[in-house]
């Protein structure tokens, strides 16, 4: 028996844990040559204890040769786990070979976890292009996952793709759309946002909100502003603390206003909050007024803002 079948049979058949991680590390450490003794094991192992062992010490290895066997396993083993870890190892080796097995895995996978571990592996390959089609997908899980992923790379050349997404009958997808919106943080994506500011959906308008924060400038600001009489609580904290993230001046007086009303507590403290994000000297005197007047959570963000960014004693 050679030394690579040998420290597989420890893998798969000893009680002795650490004997198991001392095999698994001795096989990543024969690298190639252990190859094919790993991949017969990840193939034909009885127990997915030792096949999804065996996808991770393929991926360890960094052998090409690791690919055929991990994408085999991928696309047919019965265990999720097993295929959820040969995803992962298809990510560790980092080939771009791995792109379309990943993506029959997003389109076709029973599991949840295996479909979202194949979409990490293709952000991790940058695999733009794969998800710019998935866009398109019949599955709306598919077309979130693909936004996500096209967000996380930063990919802004989908931008215009990603927009149609505003209308898409999926509210998660048309989240994500927003969310996107704010990953690539750009002045054209305001647009799109400004279509899911009418959203019916709550956090649709919240994500286009959060997106605005990021992108900022004056019209990022008008959007929020806007959205503070908002009916829904959560709405309106996201405007308020969004206009805090966005940092425009205009905002003052509109912030002084909810930090003064009869609104929800936590709302008005975020607006004292956002006051000393703007970090307008206007609004030092409305905080003080208001450490001294408000409800205790007001009173607590009030004294924050004043002491930590206006240098104020209170």
């Amino acid at each position: 028996m050679d030394k690579a079948h040998e420290l597989i049979k420890k893998l798969g058949q000893s009680d002795d844990y650490f004997e198991r991680q001392k095999a698994a590390w001795a096989l990543v450490n024969l690298g190639d040559e252990a190859v094919d003794a790993v991949a017969e094991a990840l193939e034909k192992g009885e127990f997915s204890d030792l096949r999804y062992k065996s996808a991770w010490i393929l991926g360890k290895t960094g052998s090409a040769r690791a690919l055929k066997p991990l994408c085999y396993a991928l696309l047919s083993d019965p265990d999720h786990v097993v295929r959820e870890w040969s995803a992962a190892a298809m990510e560790a080796l980092g080939n771009q070979e791995a792109v379309q097995p990943l993506v029959l895995a997003m389109k076709r996978d029973g599991s949840r976890d295996v479909r979202l571990r194949a979409a990490m592996a293709l952000r991790a390959l940058e695999a733009a292009e794969a998800f710019r089609d998935l866009l398109s997908y019949d599955d709306p899980e598919v077309r979130g996952m693909a936004t996500t992923g096209l967000a996380k790379i930063g990919y802004a050349q989908s931008l215009p793709d990603v927009a149609r997404l505003m209308t898409d009958e999926s509210a998660e997808v048309r989240r994500r759309a927003a969310a996107y919106m704010g990953e690539i943080a750009r002045e054209e994506g305001i647009e799109p946002l400004t279509r899911a500011l009418q959203d019916d959906e709550v956090d649709v308008r919240c994500e286009a909100l959060k997106s605005l924060g990021k992108i900022k400038g004056e019209r990022a600001a008008d959007l929020a502003l806007a959205a503070l009489p908002d009916k829904e609580w959560k709405v309106r904290y996201t405007a308020v603390t969004a206009l805090g993230e966005i940092g425009h001046d205009k905002a003052l007086d509109a912030l002084i206003e909810v930090m003064f009303s009869q609104d929800d507590e936590e709302i008005r403290a975020w607006a004292a909050w956002s006051l000393g994000e703007i970090g307008d000297e206007r609004a030092i005197e409305p905080l003080k007024k208001a450490y001294k007047t408000c409800p205790t959570e007001v009173m607590k963000r009030a004294r924050d803002s004043l002491v930590e960014v206006f240098g104020e004693e209170v």
